[in-house]
């Protein structure tokens, strides 16, 4: 395991800087409100995660966003996340793992609101 890896993910400050570099961007990125963006980190142990079987400090990135949004989008969107992460986790390509979950916006609310369809925004 990347001990320094885990220590570096696991510091308060490069989870605030990390938080708000993740907020910035996709704020903008989206043109929606930062107050739309909510960061929720979940750690583990040392020893309880792995990569090809073996303990690594691997770390993982889920995005859930409203349907509706291009592919060309979604590529911008992880490209910019992979570099992002790399930068804050200082991890190897073989231990980062992101994805994007992509729901109905009917099936999401914000503020008390049911989310718009991304069409129905512009």
């Amino acid at each position: 395991m990347n001990a320094s890896l885990y220590r570096h993910c696991a510091g308060r400050e490069a989870k605030a800087k990390f938080a708000e570099d993740l907020t910035a961007f996709h704020a903008e990125y989206a043109g929606v409100p930062r107050s739309f963006v909510h960061i929720v980190f979940q750690t583990y142990a040392p020893g309880d995660g792995f990569t090809a079987g073996e303990a690594a400090a691997t770390a993982a990135l889920t995005v859930v966003i409203r349907n509706g949004r291009s592919v060309d989008y979604k590529k911008g969107l992880l490209t910019k996340l992979w570099a992002l992460f790399q930068v804050a986790t200082g991890a190897p390509d073989d231990q980062l793992a992101l994805a994007i979950h992509e729901v109905p916006a009917s099936q999401a609310i914000e503020m008390g609101q049911i989310m718009p369809d991304i069409d129905e925004e512009a």
